[in-house]
């Protein structure tokens, strides 16, 4: 039970931020299969609802951990980006970068990676950084957001968010942030999400709240659809589907390393951040063999 609210508070935390997949940190933590199985369980209409109980018990987990980790961590994580960018970023992309012969091991321990589909995974990752890189977004104040006409167009925006959000959050190796930073309204689901619990606003929440519900509805909605997506690929050919994630993961771990804004300290930071990150890797893998 801890193990799953722990996961899913990583992949609430991996959501927050660009680049990150929060579906490559369901395969790190080895609850991809089950993940796609419980969903896909909860949403088909001749299992038993009775049969459904240890799926919705081990989805609540999951789900309650996501809360934490996007609730809690959004305002830290934009403390440790505007502080600590670089090394933020190369801590991450060293968890991510020891954990594929982890998620190979696991996965497909017994199989060959097919290298056809590795490289697509490679390739549409490097397609959406390549479209994505330019975005002159900026953030989005408390103020703009109490300000926003809540109609039907921003309702379906809202909902479209959650949705590319909730898809991504189980997809590995693509980043809904990054892709909602491409559309430019990562700024705007990071501003409500960050403001979720300031419950000061009195009746001001409300302007927070609601437009959150939609996100949430957008959320569910993805999660649902892409799930059952990926737990037939899972059945049909478990070999392709997870060589084609390792390349998203391969991929999305290389481009999320900081191009600029380097100098001695932070060289020196940055390394030791990535080596912790996989040293965490290294220290968990040896726990779980034991």
């Amino acid at each position: 039970m801890i193990k799953n609210i722990i996961s899913g508070c990583l992949v609430g935390i991996a959501n927050i931020i660009p680049g990150v997949s929060g579906g490559t940190i369901i395969v790190l933590t080895g609850l991809f299969d089950r993940t796609m199985e419980s969903i896909s369980n909860l949403v088909n209409l001749k299992i038993k609802f009775k049969d459904k109980l240890k799926d919705i018990f081990f989805l609540l987990q999951v789900g309650i951990g996501i809360l934490i980790g996007l609730v809690c961590f959004a305002k830290a994580l934009e403390y440790l980006f505007v502080h600590y960018e670089i090394q933020t970023l190369l801590w991450f992309t060293g968890l991510i970068i020891f954990s594929i012969p982890v998620v190979k091991k696991s996965e497909i321990p017994n199989n060959k990676i097919n290298y056809f589909y590795l490289i697509l995974g490679i390739l549409l990752i490097l397609i959406i950084n390549i479209f994505g890189t330019g975005s002159t977004e900026n953030i989005v104040p408390l103020n703009d957001l109490l300000a926003k006409n809540i109609n039907l167009i921003y309702i379906l925006t809202l909902v479209g968010i959650g949705f590319i959000g909730g898809a991504t959050m189980i997809f590995p190796g693509v980043s809904g942030s990054m892709v909602l930073l491409i559309l430019g309204y990562y700024h705007l689901f990071k501003g409500y999400v960050a403001n979720a619990t300031m419950f000061s606003l009195g009746a001001d929440y409300l302007k927070i709240f609601f437009p959150l519900g939609f996100i949430a509805l957008g959320v569910l909605l993805g999660i649902v659809l892409s799930s059952m997506l990926l737990n037939k690929f899972i059945k049909l050919n478990k070999v392709n589907l997870m060589s084609f994630i390792i390349g998203l993961i391969i991929m999305s771990s290389i481009i999320i390393i900081p191009t600029s804004g380097y100098n001695v300290t932070n060289i020196i930071t940055g390394v030791i951040s990535f080596l912790f990150g996989g040293a965490i890797v290294i220290y968990i893998e040896k726990k779980l063999n034991n």
